[in-house]
């Protein structure tokens, strides 16, 4: 196998790169948020910038998790344990705390270590919440998905199980690949073929919105599909819940648009019809609808890595002004070109350690 290599400048300009594109992708999203389809359809129709004035204030949950993340790292290195990363959850952590992650916390601070965190009074464990802070571990794991998806399971297992947990190996796979990997193409089903089992729903909804795309020219039809896919799906989860509150979950009209498995195609399909270009990619994944901000950030984060920081262009990451707010406790850093340095030291660190493939110029 060739040694895949990047330069620490390199290196420095896609994970700056990876973080605004979090960052820019969750501001377009946050707007439109669970937003009726129609909605956003008729008055974003030709989406092709922010929707809301970014006043640098903004926060968002999804985010948190992934500093978190960081902060683990930074004490403990990369060998931290998943009991770690939870005991510093519960340090952190003090506000806008949704769904399963907020479950999570009431176990952990109950006295519940993962994955039994997870499972106790859950019945958010297959939503979104995993999926949406899997970048991390692809920043840290340029071009070694392996890694990424080990750190990923860990992290997913303490408010996750099932095809919650694939949702995070899936994008965290799917960052680190995006280091040396750019088609679109190419780079899902790589991922979907090396880390999804064959068997999940969540390996045939991407393998689904991989044929849409193929066959379909227009993204509307194959959100269609994917509409009616879900539909069906939903119905299956909602006949095997075990719980009144699951089910009752799995029909209302907003909660049910968190679920991973609609959104995970959204993602698959956004990228698709993005076709590598960084502003379509995010606007098409916007359009969509449902959990917007989670799948612009997860988008804007994959072609923000490929792009890197100094080709994302200047009307998304001017009005960011390199900044970035956040509710955790312990991390006063407001300059994303500094989390981007923060990041970059954990996989310089990893990349020596570890012993894998990849070349940071170290």
């Amino acid at each position: 196998m060739v040694m895949q290599k990047l330069t620490q400048a390199e290196y420095y300009d896609k994970v700056y790169g990876g973080w605004l594109g979090r960052v820019i992708g969750s501001q377009l999203g946050a707007p439109l948020e669970l937003r009726p389809y129609f909605y956003i359809r008729h008055k974003y129709k030709n989406l092709n910038n922010y929707v809301k004035e970014i006043r640098g204030n903004e926060v968002n949950d999804d985010e948190m998790y992934e500093i978190v993340a960081l902060l683990t790292l930074e004490q403990h290195g990369p060998d931290f344990s998943t009991n770690q990363l939870a005991q510093k959850w519960m340090e952190c952590l003090y506000k806008m705390n949704f769904t399963a992650e907020k479950v999570a916390l009431k176990n952990l601070r109950r006295g519940l270590c993962p994955p039994h965190t997870a499972i106790l009074n859950n019945p958010y464990y297959d939503f979104i919440g995993a999926q949406m802070r899997g970048e991390i571990w692809g920043l840290i794991c340029p071009g070694y998905p392996e890694l990424a998806a080990k750190y990923a399971k860990m992290d997913a297992s303490i408010s996750h199980m099932g095809e919650g947990v694939l949702g995070e190996i899936f994008v965290a796979c799917l960052v680190a690949l995006s280091f040396f990997k750019q088609n679109p193409q190419e780079l899902i089903q790589d991922v979907l073929e090396r880390f999804i089992p064959q068997k999940s729903i969540y390996f045939t909804i991407v393998e689904k919105c991989l044929n849409w795309a193929d066959h379909y020219s227009n993204w509307k039809i194959a959100r269609k599909l994917l509409m009616d896919t879900w539909r069906n799906i939903r119905k299956n989860l909602k006949k095997q819940a075990r719980g009144w509150k699951r089910r009752i979950i799995l029909q209302m009209p907003k909660l049910h648009e968190i679920h991973v498995i609609p959104n995970a195609g959204i993602i698959t399909l956004g990228l698709l019809y993005g076709e590598g270009d960084f502003e379509r990619s995010i606007c098409t994944t916007a359009l969509f609808g449902y959990d917007t901000d989670c799948n612009c950030g997860n988008v804007g984060t994959i072609l923000g890595v490929q792009w890197g920081a100094n080709q994302i262009p200047k009307k998304w990451k001017d009005p960011i002004r390199d900044t970035f707010k956040t509710f955790v406790y312990g991390f006063h850093e407001e300059r994303i070109s500094r989390i981007a340095e923060r990041i970059c030291q954990i996989g310089f660190q990893i990349a020596k350690n570890k012993g894998h493939k990849i070349s940071l110029g170290l």
